[in-house]
């Protein structure tokens, strides 16, 4: 699979490197792809740099990894490559960091995974992989056998969805389904979950939904 990583900073430079061993082709869009040298060689063959536009144009499933005030900019220069494509939503409203911008996201009636999606109208939007942080993503990861560290994940789309599920796995967390993309809002910074480094079935059971099933053996590429 196409995974066109949009950010690549702390959460978007760890997933890359999990799904790229995972067998996965990563293209890292930065505003600054020279930048990303080091990391592109260091995975060498099904890695790639370049800009936004061009990592929203390989990618067959987006990661938006970027500050959420970044987020009405970029769409308008990525949001005509996004049509009918699974955009994982990273992004997290901090007041002090964003601004107006938090404001509007968390007044959203979706809360801020509303609000970022209302951006990519065509998109399929998830909330993913905003709850962790990035070095307990890289110390946790393929630990924990069936319950790992727990991803929650919100959209609408079932397919989507069911992208995501294979993607946290393929990373080497447990997904854990929350609901419809409003339910993002019970994962939000300042929840019980959030940067909880919980296992799965404690992340199911802070939101109340049902067990994850954990992780499968197998990658899909």
């Amino acid at each position: 699979m196409k995974i066109g990583i949009i950010g690549a900073g702390k959460i978007g430079g760890t997933l890359g490197p999990l799904w790229h061993r995972a067998g996965h082709e990563v293209f890292f869009g930065s505003r600054h792809p020279e930048e990303l040298t080091a990391l592109v060689a260091g995975l060498g063959a099904r890695a790639s740099a370049g800009t936004p536009v061009e990592a929203a144009q390989a990618g067959e499933i987006l990661l938006l990894a970027v500050p959420l005030v970044a987020v009405p900019a970029l769409a308008s220069s990525i949001s005509a490559h996004t049509s009918n494509k699974v955009v994982l939503d990273a992004c997290n409203p901090y007041p002090d960091r964003d601004g107006d911008a938090a404001a509007v996201a968390l007044r959203h009636p979706a809360g801020s995974a509303g609000w970022v999606a209302s951006h990519f109208p065509k998109a399929r939007v998830v909330k993913a992989f905003n709850t962790v942080y990035f070095k307990v993503l890289q110390a946790e990861a393929h630990r924990g056998g069936n319950d790992g560290v727990g991803i929650p994940l919100a959209g609408d789309d079932p397919d989507a969805i069911a992208a995501a599920v294979q993607l946290t796995r393929d990373a080497g967390f447990t997904p854990v389904i929350v609901g419809g993309l409003e339910k993002g809002k019970l994962f939000e910074p300042g929840t019980a979950v959030y940067a909880s480094g919980m296992k799965g079935s404690e992340v199911s059971a802070a939101l109340g939904v049902e067990a994850a099933t954990g992780m499968r053996e197998g990658k899909t590429t």
